[in-house]
C-alpha cells in the first residue's frame, strides 16, 4: 500500500493537471476569436506593450514575414445573393513591422483599374473564386501593384460583421463630423429600374439627332410619361431616374451607439456631405469602428460572457475566407497584443509631393467614355512603378502619415 501522503499529492496534482486542461479548451476559443476577429475585420488596434519584452515574443514567432515585416491583405465584402456579392469594397495592406511593432495600414481604391486583367481592383477576388482561389490571385494582384509580398490574406463578409457587432450588443462610436448621404444603396434593389422601362428601338438618323444619340438599334429608357431618358447614363441624372435604389442616411456629431447595420452604414457611406464623400473620410470612419469593436471584444463584459463568446465564433464561422492556420491565429494574438501604433495610408487620387517626373497624384481620373461609362482610376504608368516607390517610403518611414494625407484634408 502506497503512503497517504503520496497518493494525495498524485491525487492532486491529477486535479490540477484536470483544471489546466479545462481552462485551456476553454481559453483556446476565446484566444481564437479574439486573434480572428482583430487579424480580419478589426485589425487596427493601439494596445501598448514594451518594445523587449515584444522582442522576446517575436523572435519565436512562427508567421511568415519577408524583410522584417508581415503583409496581410484585408478584405471585404458586401455579401448576399446579388451580382456583385463577391466584390471587394474594402482593399486594405495590413504591414506589421516585426523590429517596431508599428503596423503601415494602406488602402487601396477599389476602382483602380488593372490593365493585366481589363477589370477594377474590386472584381479580383471574384475573377479569383471562378478559377477556385479567390484570395490566392488577390495575394498576387495586390502584391505586384504595391511591389510587396503579401504573406496572409483575409476576407470577411459585411453581413458577419453586422452580425459580430448585434453579438456584442452594439459599440460606442464618436463622429467627428455631422454628414448626410443621399445615396446609399438599399439591398436588394441594385437592379430596380424604379418604374421604368428598358426598350430596344430603331432611331433613324433624324430621331438620332434630335436625342444627340447615335443612329441605329439600342436599348434606351423609357419614362413614366412615354419620354426617353437618353441621358439616365450620367451620373448625376442616373442617381435621380433610379432614386428608389437609394435611401438617405444621416449622422450627427457626438458619441452613438451603433447596431450592426448602423455600423455598416457608417464605414460604407461614400457620398456623404460635409467632406466625408472621400476615400480619405470613409477610411478614417472604418478606423474609429475597428477600434470601438476591440474596446468592446477586450471589455470584461465581453470576456466574461460565454454566450457572447459562442456567437461571436458562430458568425464569424460563416463570414470569412482566410489562408491563416489556427496556429498562426494565436501567434498573430500574441503580436497583435503588443503593437505599438498603427499608420493609416489612403492610396488615391489626392495632391501629394515627392513623386518623379514632376507629378502631383498617385492616380488620375480619365473620362469615363474611355472605359465603358464606368468611373476608375488608373494609374501614371501601366506598371505600377510610381505606387510601389511610393510604398516602399512609407516602409521605411520617410513618408509619415501626415505628410500622406494632408493634402487630401479639406482646405
Amino acid at each position: 500500500m502506497k503512503p497517504l501522503k503520496l497518493q494525495k499529492s498524485r491525487k492532486d496534482y491529477s486535479l490540477k493537471l484536470k483544471r489546466v486542461k479545462n481552462t485551456t479548451r476553454k481559453l483556446i476559443p476565446l484566444l481564437v476569436i479574439i486573434g480572428i476577429l482583430i487579424s480580419i475585420a478589426f485589425f487596427l488596434t493601439t494596445l501598448s506593450g514594451t518594445s523587449s519584452y515584444v522582442s522576446h515574443i517575436i523572435s519565436g514567432t512562427s508567421l511568415k514575414s519577408g524583410e522584417g515585416r508581415i503583409n496581410i491583405l484585408l478584405l471585404g465584402i458586401a455579401g448576399g445573393s446579388h451580382g456583385g456579392a463577391s466584390l471587394t469594397d474594402t482593399i486594405m495592406v495590413a504591414s506589421y513591422n516585426l523590429k517596431t511593432s508599428q503596423i503601415d495600414l494602406i488602402s487601396l481604391p477599389r476602382d483602380l483599374w488593372l490593365p493585366s486583367l481589363q477589370s477594377k481592383a474590386n472584381a479580383v477576388y471574384q475573377k479569383g473564386l471562378v478559377q477556385g482561389n479567390g484570395l490566392g490571385l488577390s495575394k498576387v494582384v495586390i502584391g505586384n501593384i504595391l511591389g510587396i509580398p503579401i504573406h496572409y490574406a483575409l476576407l470577411v463578409d459585411f453581413r458577419g460583421f453586422v452580425a459580430a457587432i448585434d453579438a456584442l450588443g452594439g459599440i460606442d462610436v464618436q463622429v467627428e463630423k455631422s454628414f448626410d448621404d443621399y445615396q446609399y444603396p438599399i439591398e436588394g434593389k441594385e437592379n430596380d429600374m424604379c418604374g421604368l422601362e428598358e426598350k430596344e428601338m430603331d432611331f433613324n438618323e433624324n430621331d438620332a439627332k434630335n436625342l444627340n444619340i447615335e443612329p441605329g438599334k439600342r436599348l434606351v429608357l423609357i419614362l413614366q410619361d412615354g419620354k426617353i431618358a437618353t441621358d439616365a447614363a450620367q451620373e448625376d441624372r442616373g442617381v435621380k431616374y433610379f432614386n428608389c435604389r437609394y435611401e438617405h442616411i444621416k449622422f450627427e456629431k457626438g458619441q452613438m451607439h451603433m447596431s450592426g447595420a448602423v455600423a455598416l452604414s457608417f464605414v460604407r457611406s461614400r457620398h456623404g456631405t460635409n467632406g466625408e464623400g472621400s476615400d480619405f473620410a470613409r477610411s478614417k470612419r472604418q478606423q474609429k469602428v475597428i477600434e470601438a469593436v476591440k474596446s468592446k471584444i477586450l471589455s470584461l463584459e465581453t470576456l466574461t460572457s460565454p454566450q457572447k463568446v459562442g456567437d461571436l465564433i458562430s458568425v464569424l464561422g460563416k463570414s470569412i475566407d482566410t489562408d491563416v492556420k489556427v496556429k498562426d491565429t494565436l501567434e498573430s494574438y500574441k503580436l497583435l497584443r503588443k503593437i505599438e501604433q498603427v499608420h493609416t495610408f489612403v492610396l488615391d487620387d489626392s495632391l501629394r509631393s515627392g513623386l518623379p517626373d514632376g507629378r502631383k497624384t498617385l492616380f488620375v481620373n480619365p473620362p469615363r467614355s474611355s472605359y465603358g461609362g464606368a468611373y476608375v482610376l488608373v494609374s501614371q504608368d501601366d506598371d505600377f512603378s510610381i505606387v510601389q516607390e511610393y510604398v516602399r517610403k512609407i516602409l521605411r518611414g520617410e513618408i509619415t502619415e501626415y505628410e500622406a494625407t494632408s493634402a487630401a484634408r479639406p482646405r
